[in-house]
């Protein structure tokens, strides 16, 4: 009993410090963040390029003008890039990617080279959306008038080895579930009939919903798992490591180069 007394006493003891400890918290060097993606539409092609920033900063995250941006295929044609916006570069003379062909990027910047190489990939397993009503959500909306589900419809290829990205949109806004718009799956959970499949939100009546497919890598698909997985760690005491994000890009940059056919579905709300 005595010893039981003794650790009650210790643990009160340290639950009712106060003090302050400072975390001596190394800062990394900034680095380059290169997304881009080439698709079969000629209006989707695109490099953005940022910095990344301090731990605990509260500006936003810097863009990096007067780089120098190309892409190439496997024919060698080269498609120079201009920038339209501080940070976002477009193709000077617009075209259109085409499927099973390897495009590789190339930006420099500050003296610095980074490549990145990517097979455009193409696959698509979705033919139709519909629209049903959620009696449930309609009783208690979590926005007030948007009750109705689009479902998606399908048939996925089981017999080759597929990933897809997914986005969502609701009156041309992306969905971005909180912070993250990552929703991307492999075959298996799709599985072979996709039937009635939910988008993760709602609408409400004249709502426009779109649906966007890219078929992607499995190294895509990893890396889009590996981001999701750490813009979704809160820190709790039960949250994993923050991931190392896989990426395709050479020469010390963050980010990823991806080259897709891009597929849309859209509706109209009409119940």
């Amino acid at each position: 009993m005595k010893n039981i007394i003794i650790i009650l006493l210790s643990v009160i003891a340290l639950s009712s410090c106060d003090e302050v400890v400072e975390l001596d918290i190394q800062q990394a060097e900034p680095r380059l963040i290169i997304e881009a993606l080439v698709t079969n539409q000629p209006s989707r092609q695109y490099v953005q390029l940022t910095r990344t920033i301090p731990f605990g900063a509260k500006e936003k995250v810097p863009t990096v003008s007067g780089a120098s941006v190309s892409v190439s295929d496997a024919y060698g044609y080269v498609m120079d890039y201009t920038e339209s916006t501080p940070g976002y570069y477009v193709p000077a003379e617009p075209f259109a990617g085409t499927p099973g062909i390897t495009y590789t990027l190339h930006v420099e910047v500050d003296g610095q080279t980074y490549t990145a190489e990517e097979v455009m990939q193409d696959v698509s397993p979705l033919d139709s959306l519909s629209v049903r009503e959620d009696p449930a959500e309609k009783a208690d909306p979590e926005e007030e008038g948007r009750f109705y589900e689009v479902l998606i419809y399908g048939k996925e290829p089981q017999e080759t080895e597929n990933f897809y990205l997914f986005k969502f949109y609701r009156n041309d806004t992306l969905f971005t579930n909180d912070g993250s718009w990552i929703f991307a799956y492999d075959d298996t959970i799709l599985g072979g009939n996709i039937q009635a499949l939910p988008a993760p939100l709602y609408y409400a009546a004249s709502d426009k919903a779109k649906l966007e497919m890219y078929p992607i890598t499995r190294q895509a698909y990893r890396y889009y798992l590996d981001l999701s997985s750490n813009i979704n760690n809160d820190g709790g005491m039960f949250s994993g490591q923050p991931a190392n994000v896989r990426t395709n890009i050479e020469g010390g940059a963050l980010g990823y180069f991806q080259a897709s056919v891009l597929h849309t579905l859209e509706t109209e709300v009409n119940p």
